[in-house]
């Protein structure tokens, strides 16, 4: 009888502690009420436009799962009369403590950029 008790014990201990290592390892995106302030940025890179988002930690921000960047561009088409077509690049859906990145082709010039996220 006191084997018994002694082995359930051990099994108790055994569930409790992985599930307290399971809530230690888990990822920010696993993390229980966390919210996260999203921003993106652009910038020239060997002429292309670039743009760039992130989310950060913060109390005041929302619930969010995924985030991607997206990339609005003015391409210029045509060489007698060039005319400017508007062209929209998506980034990759990343979690939010990676950035998610995107670039415009050449010949072509920001209209304008935000970040989308999933709850």
């Amino acid at each position: 009888m006191i084997r018994g008790k002694k082995t359930a014990a051990g099994t108790v201990a055994a569930v409790v502690m992985a599930a307290g290592l399971g809530l230690i390892t888990a990822g920010p995106a696993e993390a229980a009420g966390a919210k996260y302030k999203c921003t993106s940025e652009v910038h020239l890179d060997l002429g292309r436009p670039k743009a760039i988002s992130k989310c950060k930690k913060s109390s005041s921000g929302k619930k969010v799962s995924k985030h991607r960047v997206v990339l609005v561009c003015d391409v210029v088409r045509g060489r007698g009369t060039p005319h400017d077509i508007p062209w929209t690049v998506f980034g990759p859906w990343k979690k939010p403590g990676e950035k998610s990145t995107v670039m415009c082709g050449f010949s072509s010039f920001t209209r304008s950029w935000k970040v989308e996220t999933r709850a």
